[in-house]
C-alpha cells in the first residue's frame, strides 16, 4: 500500500485523478524489472546496502515518486530479520556495562588509557562465548538499516507496474467517506465471490437495486464510521482488488482529501484496466456442486437444477445469493442456499432475517453439525431445512424443492424479484398434439 507522500494524483474540477502509468510502456516496465531484480540481488544482505543501491538506481531522475512507490511495494513483499546470536538489547547492555568499568575505552591505547574498544568487545565475546565479530555485527543488528533480507519479492516488472496502478487507487480510497459501486448484471458466482470479500473485510454495506438494472452497493468509509481511525479505511482500500475480479462495474468515492480535508470525489471502474493480484476462484464449479447437479439430473424428474441464482435484497439488511435454482416444467421454481462455515448464533440470525425479508420458496441446506433447532427455525421462517454431512443427497433435495416450489413463478418473482438478466427462461410444458 502506498503512503500519503507517495501518491501521484492531480485534482481536476473536484475530482482526484491518479496518474496511472502505462503498463505497456517499455521504459516503465524496464525500470520496474530492474528494481525487482535489485531487490532479489540483495537477498541475505543488509537493508542499508539495498537502500544505497536504490539511491544509485534512482540517480537524478525527476519522477522520484514513481521510483519510491515501486520500491515501497517491493519492500512490502520482502521480509527482514535481525541476524545476531545474542539479542542486541542484551548485547548492548553487556558492552556498555563492561565499558563503564574501564571508562573511557579508546580506539588507540596510550599511557593514560590502556583499555581499548577492541579490548571491551573481546572481553564481552569471551563472557558470552561468541566470536568478536558476532559482537561487532550484532551490537546494532536490530536497527532497520542493519536487518538482513530473508525473502525477496517474487514479482516481475509487468506485474509490479500493474500492482502500482492498483496501489494508487487504493491510496485514494484510504481517504474515502463513502464508496458507491454500481454492479452490472452478471454471473451469480461473481456476486457470491464479491460478497464473501465484503464480509471478510467486515465492511458496513447496503445493497439495493439500481435504476436501469444492476445493483448499487454502498460501503461506508473510515471518516463516516470511525473519525479517529484509519483502520476501516485500510479495509476499504484492501477490498478494491476483490472488486476488480467482478466483470463489469463502476464506482464513485467521496473523499476528504489533503491536509485541508477537501470534499472531493474519486471515480474508478472496470474499464480502467486495473488488474487484481488476488486468485480468481469465484466463478468455477466446485466438485461438490457438480456432484449435486449430476445426481439431481440423474433423478429424471420434471425439475431441473442450475447455478443461475440471482442477487436478492433482504430489505436493505443483507443479500441472498442462492447457490442453485430448481425449475419445474410447469413454471414453479425453488431457491437453494447452501450454508457453509456458519456459527449457530449467526445461522439463527440469518434464518430470522430470511423469515422477515426472504423468499418463501427457499431451501436451506445446513451442515449436520448445525442442526440443533435449525429445522424448526427454518420452518417458522417459511423455508425448508435440508441437513447434510459430506454432500447434499439429491433425492432429499428434490423432496424439499417439491414442498417449497408450490408457488407459480410469477408469485415467487413478486416475493424474491431476482435480476432479469441472470434469470434463465422458464421451460414450457410441451403442447399436446
Amino acid at each position: 500500500m502506498l503512503t500519503a507522500d507517495l501518491i501521484r494524483a492531480r485534482v481536476v474540477k473536484g475530482e482526484v485523478r491518479p496518474r496511472y502509468v502505462a503498463t505497456n510502456e517499455a521504459d516503465v516496465r524496464a525500470l520496474a524489472q530492474v528494481m525487482a531484480d535489485t531487490f532479489r540481488a540483495h537477498l541475505g544482505k543488509r537493508r542499508v546496502d539495498l537502500d544505497d543501491a536504490l539511491t544509485t538506481l534512482t540517480g537524478e531522475g525527476t519522477d522520484y515518486l514513481l521510483h519510491r512507490g515501486l520500491a515501497k511495494l517491493l519492500f512490502d513483499r520482502s521480509t527482514y530479520e535481525v541476524r545476531s546470536p545474542i539479542d542486541p538489547v542484551d548485547l548492548r547492555r553487556a558492552v556498555f556495562e563492561a565499558a563503564a568499568k574501564v571508562h573511557p575505552a579508546v580506539r588507540t591505547a596510550d599511557a593514560l588509557h590502556p583499555v581499548t574498544r577492541a579490548d571491551v568487545l573481546a572481553e564481552v565475546a569471551a563472557l558470552l562465548g561468541v566470536e568478536v565479530s558476532a559482537v561487532e555485527h550484532g551490537l546494532f543488528a536490530d536497527l532497520d538499516d542493519e536487518q538482513v533480507m530473508t525473502a525477496a519479492p517474487e514479482i516481475e516488472g509487468e506485474a509490479l507496474v500493474q500492482r502500482y496502478n492498483v496501489a494508487l487507487a487504493q491510496a485514494a480510497l484510504l481517504r474515502a467517506t463513502r464508496l458507491v459501486v454500481h454492479l452490472d448484471e452478471g454471473d451469480p458466482a461473481r456476486y457470491r465471490q464479491l460478497f464473501r470479500w465484503v464480509k471478510f473485510y467486515r465492511l458496513i454495506h447496503k445493497a439495493e437495486r439500481a435504476e436501469g438494472g444492476g445493483w448499487l452497493l454502498t460501503l461506508d468509509g473510515p471518516v463516516s464510521v470511525f473519525q479517529q481511525s484509519n483502520k476501516y479505511g485500510l479495509q476499504l482500500a484492501e477490498f478494491l482488488p476483490a472488486l476488480l475480479l467482478f466483470p463489469s462495474w463502476r464506482a464513485e468515492a467521496e473523499l476528504r482529501w489533503g491536509p485541508q480535508k477537501r470534499d472531493l470525489i474519486f471515480k474508478v471502474s472496470s474499464t480502467e484496466g486495473l488488474l487484481s493480484h488476488l486468485p480468481d476462484k469465484g466463478a468455477y464449479i466446485t466438485r461438490e456442486e457438480q456432484w449435486v447437479l449430476d445426481r439431481f439430473a440423474a433423478l429424471k424428474s420434471p425439475w431441473t437444477l442450475s447455478r443461475e441464482g440471482s442477487l436478492l435484497d433482504l430489505d436493505g439488511r443483507g443479500v441472498l445469493i442462492p447457490d442453485f435454482v430448481a425449475r419445474h416444467t410447469d413454471g414453479r421454481e425453488a431457491l437453494v442456499e447452501v450454508l457453509g462455515f456458519w456459527r449457530k448464533e449467526t445461522l439463527q440470525a440469518r434464518i430470522e432475517l430470511l423469515g422477515v425479508a426472504g423468499p418463501k420458496n427457499l431451501v436451506l441446506a445446513v451442515p449436520w453439525k448445525l442442526r440443533g433447532g435449525a429445522e424448526d427455525e427454518a420452518t417458522a421462517a417459511g423455508a425448508e431445512a435440508l441437513f447434510f454431512k459430506e454432500v447434499i443427497v439429491a433425492k432429499e433435495l428434490l423432496e424439499r424443492v417439491e414442498r417449497v416450489g408450490a408457488q407459480p413463478a410469477a408469485e415467487a418473482k413478486s416475493t424474491a424479484d431476482p435480476l432479469p438478466a441472470t434469470k434463465a427462461k422458464k421451460a414450457r410444458a410441451p403442447k399436446k398434439k
